[in-house]
């Protein structure tokens, strides 16, 4: 891994992204608070929607059609995959949240299930990039 020289700045992208989710943890639980129980529901089937959306567009970038041996390329290729990792997280945070108020007996099994996903989106990020040849 040491001998790819993106990898510092993936390591450094997904903590970043890491910090801002968790950051963001309250606030989001906050907004959800605000939403009617009834409303719940669709809530979940929107955001579902928006994830799998989000989801798409982060598995169709690929490192390997990137211009990594730039600045601007590197640049561009974090900016993006962060944003769509940010927005998988964020996600992620809110569906495990709402299940939370309306499944409560489920919380637990989708919390493991968004740790997992979101753990191999990380993972497959690292695979992408070191599969591209800069």
């Amino acid at each position: 891994m040491a001998s790819n020289p993106h990898i510092k700045g993936n390591i450094i992208k997904n903590i970043v992204v890491l910090i801002i989710g968790f950051a963001l943890y309250a606030p989001i639980e906050s907004a959800l608070s605000q939403i009617k129980y009834e409303q719940t529901n669709d809530f979940l089937l929107l955001i579902s929607m928006l994830l799998v959306t989000v989801c798409f567009a982060n598995f169709a970038f690929t490192y390997e059609k990137s211009h990594m041996s730039t600045k601007l390329g590197r640049l561009l290729a974090h900016f993006s995959t962060g944003v769509f990792m940010l927005l998988i997280a964020l996600m992620l945070e809110s569906i495990t949240l709402a299940v939370k108020v309306v499944y409560p007996s489920f919380y637990t099994m989708i919390l493991g299930f968004s740790v997992l996903i979101y753990i191999g989106i990380i993972l497959y990020d690292f695979w992408d990039l070191l599969r591209a040849k800069s």
